[in-house]
C-alpha cells in the first residue's frame, strides 16, 4: 500500500514538471497541414457574420453579438453524417441557448460574484461532460460558459433576458441551417446522404456517464472555479477569462494533452492579446469589428484541426471584439486577458498534475475516442 502512493505520489511529481519540459513547447508549435480544410470554417464564418450584418443593420450591437455566440454551434460535429450531425446540433443548440438563460438570470438577480463563478463552473463541467458523453468535436464547453458570461453583463431586467434567449435562439437556428446547407442542398437535388447508424443524443445524455468522464468533469468544475477565485482575489475585471483558460486546457482527458493545450492556448492568447489590442485602441467601429471577428473565427475555424496555438491567437481577438460589442473594452483588456488565461492555464495544469489516474503515464495520452475529439477542439 505505501509502495503504492509513493509511486504515485512521484507520479505526481513527474506530471507537475512536464509543462517546463522544452520539448513540450516545441511540440505545442508542431502543425499538421494535411489537416486544413476551407469550406466548414467558411461555413462558420457566414452563420456567425449574418447575425452580427443583421444586428448591425437593427441597431442592436450587443444583441447582435449573443447571436453570433449561438451561432457558433455551426462549429461543432463538422464531419459527422447528416442525420448525426443535425441530432447532435440540436441539442447543443439547446444547450447554449439554456447556458444564456442561466446566465441571464444570474445578471437579472445581480448575483453575488462567488454565486456567479460557482454556477459558471459547473455549467462548464456539465457541459464538457454532455459534450464528452456524445463525442462531438467543436470548440468544447468554452462556448457555453463564454456565451452565460455575456449575458449576464449584458441582462439588467426581464425584457433583456427575454432578448438575450431570442437572439441566442435565432442564433443558434442560423448556425445549425449554416452548417447541414450542403447536405440539404443534397436533398433538394434528390441526392439525400445514407443513413448512418447512431445512438439518440437524449439517450446518451440521460445514460449514467462513463467514470473517467465524469471524473474529468468534476475536475473541470474545481479547476474553473478555483481559477476565477484567484483572478478575483487578484483583482481582474474579467475573473470568469481565467475559468475560461482552465476550461480550455482540460477538455481532453489524458494530462499530455492537458498540458500541450494549455501550452498553446498560453502562447496564441499572448500575440492574439496584442492584435486585439491594436484593434481595440485602432477604433474599428461596429463594422470594422464584424470583418475582424469574421477573419478570426475562420482562422480559428481552419486551424483548429491543425495548431491550437494558432486557432488561439485567432480567438483572443475575436472574443475581445465580441466582448467588446455589447459591454465595451479599453486595450487593457488585452493584458488582463493574458494574465487571466495564465491563471487558468497553471491551476488547470496543477489539478490535472493532482489528480491524475494510477494508469497514466504523465508524458503520454491513453489514446481515448474522447481526447482524438477534443484535440479537434478551438
Amino acid at each position: 500500500m505505501s509502495t503504492d502512493l509513493v509511486g504515485h505520489a512521484r507520479q505526481r511529481r513527474t506530471a507537475l514538471t512536464l509543462a517546463l519540459r522544452p520539448s513540450v513547447w516545441r511540440s505545442a508549435l508542431v502543425a499538421d497541414v494535411d489537416r486544413l480544410a476551407l469550406a466548414a470554417p467558411v461555413r462558420v464564418g457566414v452563420a456567425v457574420g449574418s447575425t452580427l450584418v443583421v444586428g448591425g443593420l437593427l441597431g442592436h450591437h450587443g444583441v447582435a453579438g449573443l447571436a453570433a455566440l449561438g451561432a457558433l454551434v455551426a462549429a461543432f460535429c463538422r464531419t459527422a453524417p447528416y442525420r448525426v450531425r443535425a441530432e447532435r446540433l440540436t441539442a447543443l443548440g439547446i444547450g447554449i441557448v439554456a447556458s444564456v438563460a442561466i446566465g441571464a438570470v444570474l445578471g437579472l438577480t445581480a448575483a453575488p460574484l462567488t454565486v456567479e463563478i460557482a454556477t459558471l463552473s459547473l455549467l462548464g463541467g456539465l457541459v464538457a461532460l454532455g459534450v464528452a458523453a456524445l463525442q462531438v468535436t467543436g470548440p468544447g464547453a468554452v462556448v457555453f460558459v463564454f456565451a452565460a458570461t455575456a449575458a449576464t453583463v449584458f441582462t439588467r431586467d426581464a425584457a433583456d433576458l427575454a432578448v438575450a434567449v431570442a437572439a441566442t435562439s435565432l442564433g443558434a437556428v442560423a448556425g445549425v441551417v449554416a452548417s447541414l446547407a450542403p447536405d440539404l442542398w443534397r436533398r433538394v437535388r434528390g441526392r439525400p446522404d445514407t443513413n448512418a447508424p447512431h445512438e439518440s443524443s437524449w439517450v446518451i445524455l440521460v445514460r449514467r456517464p462513463p467514470v473517467d468522464l465524469l471524473n474529468n468533469s468534476v475536475r473541470i468544475v474545481g479547476a474553473t472555479a478555483l481559477s476565477a477565485a484567484i483572478a478575483a482575489w487578484v483583482g481582474f475585471a474579467h475573473p470568469m477569462w481565467a475559468a475560461l483558460g482552465a476550461l480550455a486546457a482540460m477538455q481532453g482527458l489524458s494530462y499530455h494533452l492537458t498540458v500541450q493545450r494549455g501550452v498553446q492556448r498560453l502562447l496564441g492568447s499572448a500575440v492574439g492579446a496584442l492584435i486585439g489590442a491594436g484593434l481595440l485602441m485602432s477604433g474599428v467601429g461596429y463594422w470594422g469589428s464584424v470583418a475582424a471577428i469574421v477573419a478570426c473565427l475562420i482562422t480559428a475555424e481552419i486551424w483548429a484541426p491543425v495548431n491550437y496555438a494558432v486557432t488561439s491567437m485567432a480567438v483572443t481577438p475575436m472574443a475581445l471584439l465580441l466582448t467588446a460589442l455589447g459591454a465595451g473594452l479599453s486595450a487593457d483588456a488585452a493584458v488582463d486577458r493574458v494574465a487571466d488565461t495564465l491563471i487558468g492555464v497553471v491551476v488547470g495544469v496543477v489539478v490535472a498534475a493532482l489528480t491524475i489516474s494510477t494508469d497514466e503515464h504523465p508524458g503520454g495520452t491513453r489514446s481515448t475516442r474522447e481526447d482524438s475529439a477534443a484535440a479537434d477542439n478551438t
